[in-house]
C-alpha cells in the first residue's frame, strides 16, 4: 500500500513536470550545464547507497530479502525516473528538441530528490531497530495475505516466511544469540490484524520449537533459548486474548508444552541432551503452564496484572476444548486447572483439596445435574445447555481422561533430581492426585456397568450437537506444526480400558476390589494384554507382574490411587 502510493506521487510528479517542459524548455546549453550537477549528485547518492549497502546486509540472507529492502526504500522507482532522465535528456540534446532536453533535466530533479528519500530509507535500515521495524512490517503483511496459511495453517506457499524461518535456523545453527532474540523480536512484535492472528500463532509455535529442538539437539544455549520462547509464549497468549475462539490455539500451545517438558526429561536421561539444557526447557514448560493457567482461572490466586484477572475462555465449550488439551502429556498443574474450569462452567467456586482427595468432577456433576444441589446460575445454565444430559457429561469427561491417561509420562524413567520442579516430580503421590481426579468421577459402581460404559466409550456416535461432538470439529481444520498432533480418544482402546477401571479401583488402602477384578478378567485376552502394557508404563508397580499377570498388574498399579489424602487419614 505504501509502495502503491509512493508510485502514484511519483506519476503525479512527472506529469506536472512534462507541463512545465512543453511550456518553458530551455536551451540546450542551459540543459547541460542543468545535468551536469544532477548527474553528479545522482551517481554521490547512489555510491552512498551502495556502501551502506554492502556494510549492512549480507549477501548470503535471504531475510530481509531484497524485494523487502527494495518496497522500502524505493530504490528500483529511484533508479527508473533516472533512467527516463537520462533517456530524455540524451534524445534532446541529439536530436535538437528542447522540450525533451528540458523534461530529461526536470527528471533528474525529481530523481535525486527521491534519491534523498531512498538513501534516509535505506540509512535507517543500517541499525538493528530500523531493520526490526521493516522485518516486523513484512511478516505481518505476509500472515495477513489471503491464501496463506489456509486452513491448515500452511506457510508453504509464502516465500517470506520460508526465508524468516531459514533465518532463524542459520541463526541458531551458527549458535547467535543476538541474531535469534531478534528474529524473535521481530515475530512477537509484528501487529496482525486480527484474521491473521491463527496464522501468527502457527508461526510462534514451529519457531517455539525450532528452538527448543536447538537447544536439545544443537547445543544452542538454553538460557537464551528459554528467554525468546518466553517472549513467544507470552505473544501467543495476547494473541489468543484477540481471537473470537482462542481454545483451540491455547490448547495446542498448553499440550506442546507439556510433551516438551517429558521430551527434556527423556533426551536427557538417554544422554542426548545435557542436563542444563533439559532442566532449562523443564522449567519453561512448567512455568509457562502457570501463566497459561492464570490467564483462564477468572480469579487466580495470584496476578501480575490487571490482564491476568479474567478468563480468555468464558464460553463452556472453549474451556472444555482447553481443558481437554490441558489434561495430556501428564503436564503440570492439571489438576488444578479444574478449578479454574469449575469456576468457567458454575459460576461458583470449588472449595475443596484435591490433595484430600476431594473429587472436582464429581462435584461438578452434582452442580450441574444434581437432584437438590444443582447450582443456577447463568454460568451454569449455558454448561447445562452445552452437554445437554448428565449422560454426555460424564460421556466428555471419559474420553478426556482417555487421552490423559494415554499419555502419562514412563514412570520406569529415571526423574533426575536436577529436573525437579513444582508439579513435575517421579513422586507416585502427585500421579496419584493427577489420575484420581478422573477415577473419583464414579458414574457407575459395578462390573457389568462398567463393560456398559466401555461399549458406550468404544462405539457410541455422537449427537451432532454434544460436547464432544461439537470439541471435535473444534479442532478440524487448525493442524499446528508441533510433533504432538491430537489424537482421537477412539484410537486408544487400551487407555480406553484404564480409564474405566480407574473408576472402579479402591480409593483407600484396603478397599474392595472385587469390581475391578471382575471387570477386567471378562476382558479378551488381548485387550488385557495391551492394557497390561500401558499400566505398566504409566502406573508404579505394575511393571513387575505385567507379563505374567495382567489382572494383578493394573490392580497393583491402581494402587497409587490410595495415596492421596493418606496425610489427612494418618491425622485422623
Amino acid at each position: 500500500m505504501v509502495q502503491r502510493r509512493r508510485q502514484v506521487v511519483l506519476c503525479v510528479c512527472a506529469v506536472v513536470l512534462a507541463v512545465l517542459a512543453v511550456g518553458y524548455p530551455r536551451s540546450a546549453d542551459d540543459v547541460v550545464a542543468a545535468t551536469q550537477f544532477s548527474i553528479a549528485f545522482f551517481a554521490t547518492l547512489l555510491t552512498g547507497e551502495a556502501v551502506i549497502f554492502a556494510l549492512t546486509f549480507s549477501a548470503a540472507s535471504s531475510w530481509p530479502s531484497l524485494q523487502a529492502i527494495d518496497s522500502h526504500i524505493a530504490f528500483r522507482e529511484w533508479v527508473l525516473v533516472g533512467w527516463f532522465a537520462a533517456l530524455f535528456t540524451a534524445c534532446g540534446v541529439l536530436g535538437g528538441n528542447g522540450m525533451s532536453a528540458t523534461y530529461g533535466a526536470l527528471l533528474f530533479l525529481l530523481a535525486n530528490i527521491f534519491g534523498i528519500f531512498s538513501f534516509v530509507q535505506l540509512f535507517g535500515l543500517a541499525s538493528v531497530g530500523g531493520r526490526n521495524r521493516l522485518l516486523c512490517r513484512t511478516l505481518a503483511e505476509s500472515l495477513g495475505r489471503p491464501g496463506v496459511g489456509a486452513s491448515v495453517h500452511d506457510f508453504e506457499n509464502s516465500s517470506v516466511v520460508d526465508a524468516y524461518l531459514g533465518a532463524i535456523s542459520q541463526a541458531v545453527t551458527s549458535n547467535d544469540p543476538t541474531a535469534v532474540r531478534n528474529l524473535v523480536e521481530q515475530l512477537v512484535e509484528a501487529e496482525v490484524a486480527v484474521e491473521a492472528a491463527e496464522n501468527a500463532i502457527s508461526l510462534h509455535i514451529d519457531v517455539l520449537h525450532r528452538l527448543a529442538r536447538a537447544a536439545l539437539v544443537s547445543g544452542a544455549d538454553p538460557i537464551h533459548v528459554t528467554a525468546c520462547a518466553d517472549a513467544l509464549v507470552d505473544s501467543v497468549v495476547r494473541l489468543c486474548g484477540r481471537l473470537p475462539d482462542p481454545a483451540p490455539p491455547l490448547g495446542a500451545l498448553s499440550r506442546y508444552l507439556a510433551w516438551l517438558g517429558n521430551t527434556a526429561l527423556l533426551m536427557s536421561v538417554r544422554g542426548v541432551a545435557s542436563n542444563r539444557s533439559a532442566r532449562e526447557l523443564v522449567a519453561l514448560s512448567t512455568d509457562a503452564r502457570s501463566r497459561i493457567l492464570r490467564r483462564v482461572d477468572p480469579d487466580p490466586k495470584s496476578a501480575n496484572g490487571p490482564d491476568e484477572i479474567g478468563t480468555l475462555l468464558p464460553e463452556p465449550l472453549q474451556v472444555l476444548m482447553w481443558s481437554s488439551d490441558f489434561a495430556e502429556f501428564h503436564g503440570a498443574h492439571q489438576a488444578g486447572a479444574l478449578y479454574g474450569v469449575y469456576e468457567i462452567l458454575t459460576g461458583t467456586k470449588f472449595m475443596g483439596n484435591y490433595w484430600d482427595g476431594a473429587s472436582i468432577l464429581t462435584q461438578l456433576r452434582r452442580s450441574l445435574f444434581g437432584d437438590d444441589d444443582a447450582v443456577s446460575t447463568p454460568a451454569a445454565d449455558a454448561t447445562r445447555a452445552a452437554f445437554g444430559s448428565v449422560e454426555e457429561y460424564d460421556h466428555f469427561w471419559a474420553l478426556t481422561s482417555v487421552t490423559a491417561l494415554a499419555t502419562l509420562r514412563d514412570c520406569r524413567v529415571a526423574h533426575p533430581p536436577e529436573l525437579v520442579r513444582p508439579e513435575f516430580t517421579p513422586d507416585h503421590q502427585l500421579l496419584g492426585a493427577y489420575l484420581r481426579t478422573f477415577a473419583t468421577h464414579r458414574y457407575f459402581g459395578t462390573a457389568e456397568e462398567a463393560r456398559t460404559a466401555l461399549v458406550a466409550l468404544i462405539s457410541r456416535t455422537a449427537v451432532g450437537e454434544s460436547a464432544s461432538e461439537r470439541v471435535h470439529h473444534g479442532r478440524v481444520g487448525r493442524a499446528y506444526r508441533v510433533p504432538a498432533p491430537h489424537v482421537e480418544p477412539q484410537l486408544r482402546p487400551a487407555a480406553m480400558i484404564l480409564a474405566v477401571a480407574c473408576r472402579l479401583a479402591p480409593l483407600a488402602p484396603g478397599g474392595d476390589d472385587a469390581e475391578l477384578r471382575g471387570f477386567l478378567a471378562a476382558l479378551p485376552s488381548v485387550s488385557l494384554r495391551i492394557t497390561a502394557g500401558l499400566a505398566a508404563r504409566v502406573l508404579p508397580g505394575a511393571a513387575e507382574v505385567a507379563q505374567t499377570d495382567p489382572v494383578e498388574a493394573i490392580v497393583t498399579g491402581l494402587k497409587v490411587l490410595t495415596l492421596v489424602g493418606s496425610h489427612t487419614r494418618e491425622g485422623a
